[in-house]
C-alpha cells in the first residue's frame, strides 16, 4: 500500500489541536522562564552591587596602604586586593554564565516547540487520516456509489469506529444486491 506524504489532511482540526497544545506548553514554559529570568536578573544586579561595594573597599584599602609606612600592612592589603580581583572575575564569570544559560534555555524551548509541532502534526494525522478516508467514502455514497473500503494504516486511530463504518457500507451493499 502506498504511503501518503501529506501529513496535514484536515488543516482546521490538525493545526487547531497542534497549536492549542503548543500554546499551553509555551504559556507554562514562559511562566517558568519568566521566573528564572527575573531571578537571574535580580541575582546579577545583586552581584553587580557586591562587586561595586567590594571594589570601593579594596580601593580604599589600597589608598590607605599607600599612605602608611608599614610593609606588613602593604603586603596584607596587596594580598587582599589580589583575592578581591580574582573574586570579581569569578563573579563576572557567574553573571556571564547565568546569561548564557538563559539564552540556551530559550533556544532549547524553541527547539522543543518545533519538535512538538512535528510530533503533534503526525499524531493528529493518525486521527485526521481515517476521518478523511471516511468522508471520501461518504461522498461516494452521497453520489450514489458504494465504495470498497480499504483497511486503515497500522498506526491509525479510530479503528473501532472505522470497523463500524465498513460494516455499514457492507450492509448497504447487501441491501442494494437484494
Amino acid at each position: 500500500m502506498k504511503q501518503r506524504k501529506q501529513y496535514i489532511v484536515d488543516k482546521k482540526f490538525q493545526l487547531k489541536t497542534t497549536f492549542s497544545v503548543i500554546g499551553i506548553v509555551f504559556i507554562i514554559i514562559a511562566i517558568v522562564i519568566g521566573a528564572i529570568g527575573v531571578n537571574i536578573t535580580m541575582n546579577n544586579t545583586r552581584l553587580s552591587h557586591v562587586v561595586e561595594i567590594q571594589d570601593n573597599i579594596v580601593e580604599a584599602l589600597i589608598a590607605y596602604s599607600q599612605s602608611t609606612e608599614g610593609t606588613s600592612q602593604k603586603v596584607a592589603i596587596k594580598n587582599i586586593a589580589n583575592d578581591h580581583f580574582n573574586n570579581l572575575k569569578t563573579i563576572r564569570d557567574i553573571i556571564k554564565t547565568n546569561n548564557t544559560l538563559l539564552i540556551i534555555l530559550i533556544a532549547f524551548i524553541l527547539l522543543q516547540g518545533f519538535v512538538l509541532y512535528i510530533v503533534l502534526i503526525r499524531k493528529t494525522h493518525k486521527i485526521a487520516g481515517p476521518i478523511f478516508v471516511m468522508r471520501s467514502y461518504m461522498q461516494d455514497i452521497i453520489n450514489g456509489t458504494l465504495p470498497d473500503p480499504r483497511p486503515l494504516r497500522k498506526n491509525d486511530e479510530l479503528k473501532d469506529f472505522y470497523t463500524h463504518f465498513t460494516q455499514m457500507v457492507d450492509e448497504l451493499k447487501k441491501r442494494e444486491q437484494k
